[in-house]
């Protein structure tokens, strides 16, 4: 019988055999679901395959949970969790929210309360926040640029994108020192050659050959600085940076490289759980929340479909990591045998970009994977390109998911009365290209999830999306799957008010398409503002990251209001009905 991973000293008892010590903690924001969604969840159980003893630590408030699974052998892992903590703490227009356990600037009280009781600890900051906010960023709740969060948590290093391999890379050059603090630890665990690394370095040993960004001082004093250091980082997402920070300078090494599907295969077959932890806060509130999750099922990770607002690219990477199909099938076939008879989802950010590839990244190089202690070949991109990869004729497009549902359909004859909904969403412009495979999906769907956005190829330009003639012939094309398969399934829009670069006259012009096409809309976000990204940097420079033209921000609230009452004018906008 699958067991939790420990959260306190005692459980680690019976848990672990010759049991005195942890060797490593993580600390989360989040409950603790032992589910494959959760990546907390996912590097424990790495961790815990690869022979050390993991704790968990989740949503601490008080001393006596900070202590609870004592000091780590060799370091803290915090995390905020699936979430930036100031978004999951405030709606897009600054509302607090309710029933959140999480506190603002977790990664920076975090590690605080680590540092207080345990003071010679070593701490790695990773996920969604420390990767989002590792640069010079704006900060919405602020109105302002902040440091990186390297600096403002005082933590160690920070992890950035996927931590799988990094984590474990650490660790193999840590048990040869592991009583060191980390200020004599660095030059000796080499740093500057870890992957997906960012860390403090004196200007004596930082590498001439690597890219200045612009200061945090730069960015304060000149709003083009910012849009600079932004820029940059979109266009050589695979470069390691140099960026100068007060009297200080933070190394960031390039991120981690995909992942192989035999290392992914390796951490998703894991012995999860699945289940929320019995001694989650707020139980019954997360129960409602993770439920239908339950029986998702991982495909993969990475997009690259480079919306100028998303973080998936800057936290999961923008080349696409994918599990092999048959260990999916087995996943799936485990779980109808256990006695579920409903498959909630295939999960991937884009799910027809299972199994593309982009033909730049074509120079070979051999590493050592420590997920399976194997060289594997990874492979680099030497020219130049301008990532814009919608319609890019270095695209590799592939139908990889459509033989994946062929066999969830034998599987399916084999145990009669299970099925398998698809939830995530397509991305409408890349599936005309593959419209075998949209047929395919379309009979796994109740309701088709999108996100065109927009219709006004002006705002379109803005997110870095498909334009409006290939979303009129995605609704033809989906008409006409519809009539095939005699079918009247729901279409499932996103939209966006309040973006860089919208004004009244493109809600205006969205709401009016919508009524002509009859678009039911009811998920409709007012933008906020997030960390890292280019629309965030149009937002504070009023200018386009990339192209340096000037373009009007919806600012105030009473304009973002207006903006998102244009497309849902009869539904009474309130702070519950906000989406973020």
């Amino acid at each position: 019988m699958e067991k939790f991973i420990p959260t306190s000293l005692k459980e680690g008892q019976s848990y672990y055999d010759s049991f005195t010590q942890f060797d490593i903690i993580f600390v989360t924001g989040d409950p603790y679901y032992d589910h494959p969604l959760n990546g907390v969840a996912i590097l424990s159980r790495l961790l815990n395959v690869k022979g050390y003893k993991v704790g968990i630590i989740a949503q601490p408030e008080t001393k006596e949970d900070f202590t609870s699974c004592g000091k780590p052998r060799y370091f803290f892992c915090i995390t905020s969790g699936l979430l930036d903590s100031m978004l999951a703490n405030y709606t897009p227009m600054l509302h607090k929210r309710e029933n959140v356990l999480v506190p603002e600037r977790a990664l920076i009280l975090y590690t605080q309360k680590i540092k207080e009781s345990f003071k010679d600890s070593i701490t790695i900051i990773g996920g969604v926040e420390a990767t989002i906010r590792r640069f010079t960023h704006f900060d919405y709740k602020e109105n302002k640029l902040r440091r990186s969060i390297l600096q403002d948590s005082k933590a160690d290093v920070l992890i950035h994108g996927n931590a799988d391999r990094t984590l474990l890379e650490i660790l193999k050059r840590l048990k040869e020192f592991p009583e060191l603090p980390f200020q004599h630890l660095s030059s000796l665990l080499d740093c500057q050659t870890i992957d997906g690394l960012s860390f403090r370095i004196k200007k004596n040993d930082i590498n001439k050959d690597l890219r200045n960004l612009p200061s945090y001082e730069d960015c304060v004093e000149d709003p083009k600085k910012f849009s600079l250091l932004t820029r940059t980082h979109y266009l050589l997402p695979d470069d390691a940076f140099i960026e100068p920070c007060g009297l200080g300078f933070i190394q960031h090494n390039r991120p981690s490289h995909p992942l192989t599907e035999q290392e992914l295969d390796l951490i998703y077959e894991q012995p999860f759980t699945r289940k929320l932890h019995p001694n989650s806060k707020n139980f019954n509130f997360n129960y409602e929340m993770v439920e239908r999750l339950e029986t998702s099922v991982i495909l993969g990770r990475g997009c690259w479909g480079s919306c100028n607002f998303c973080v998936i690219p800057l936290v999961q990477g923008k080349e696409v990591a994918k599990r092999s199909k048959e260990s999916i099938l087995k996943e799936i076939e485990t779980l109808y045998k256990k006695g579920y008879t409903k498959i909630n989802d295939l999960t991937l950010p884009t799910l027809n970009m299972y199994g593309s590839s982009c033909n730049l990244y074509n120079v070979p190089q051999i590493i050592s994977s420590p997920i399976i202690n194997e060289d594997i070949t990874v492979y680099n991109k030497e020219k130049y390109c301008n990532q814009q990869c919608g319609g890019c004729p270095q695209r590799v497009l592939r139908d990889d998911l459509y033989p994946l549902l062929e066999g969830i359909e034998k599987l399916q004859r084999k145990y009669p009365g299970t099925s398998l909904e698809l939830r995530s969403a397509i991305r409408h412009d890349i599936i005309l290209e593959q419209k075998e495979l949209f047929r395919k999906i379309m009979q796994f769907t109740t309701r088709l999830k999108i996100a065109p956005e927009h219709i006004s190829n002006t705002v379109l330009k803005q997110m870095n999306k498909g334009t409006r003639a290939q979303f009129e012939e995605f609704l033809e094309e989906y008409k006409k799957i519809n009539e095939e398969q005699g079918t009247h399934k729901n279409l499932v829009p996103y939209f966006i008010a309040g973006h860089p670069g919208s004004t009244m006259n493109d809600m205006e012009l969205l709401r009016k398409f919508c009524k002509e096409k009859d678009i039911y809309v009811n998920l409709t976000q007012v933008f906020t503002p997030t960390p890292g990204t280019a629309s965030t940097a149009a937002y504070y420079t009023a200018e386009d990251t990339f192209t340096k033209e000037k373009i009007h921000v919806p600012r105030n609230f009473r304009e973002k209001k207006d903006q998102k009452n244009v497309l849902v004018e009869d539904i009474e906008f309130s702070k519950d009905d906000e989406s973020g």
